[in-house]
């Protein structure tokens, strides 16, 4: 797989795991904290802000986007966001031991090399700080 592929692939990923997250008290601690994408530097701090998480990249790897809150529902989050003309909609499921697999779920326009490089791609995010 090409080193820019799998940028784009994390990119899409590492966004599903830190933006605009309702959640409950309870979501707080499985939600929160540093997260890394496997194999990358891509890092993200998500954090609880009026009944939302929030990101601050700590790494980003110079990608900019915009995103609009999501849901938490038990273990799996969803929310949508914007980057390079895409509008995709990334759903993120957590997993053991502060691991989460973020995938695309929705990517228009379908012909953008963003949509195209993700496409039945996935991320794995490891919790790396509370």
């Amino acid at each position: 797989m090409s080193d820019h592929r799998r940028v784009y692939r994390t990119l899409l990923g590492s966004i599903a795991i830190t933006l605009g997250l309702s959640a409950s008290a309870f979501a707080d601690e499985r939600w929160e904290g540093v997260w890394q994408a496997r194999g990358t530097l891509f890092t993200l701090r998500v954090a609880m802000r009026d009944d939302f998480l929030q990101i601050e990249p700590v790494e980003s790897l110079g990608f900019i986007w915009r995103n609009s809150p999501g849901r938490v529902e038990g273990e799996n989050a969803s929310f949508n966001v914007e980057y390079q003309g895409v509008q995709a909609t990334i759903m993120v499921q957590l997993g053991e031991a502060g691991t989460a697999i973020a995938r695309s779920t929705r990517c228009q326009p379908d012909y953008h090399f963003v949509c195209a490089l993700a496409q039945n791609q996935q991320a794995i995010f490891t919790k790396i700080e509370n």
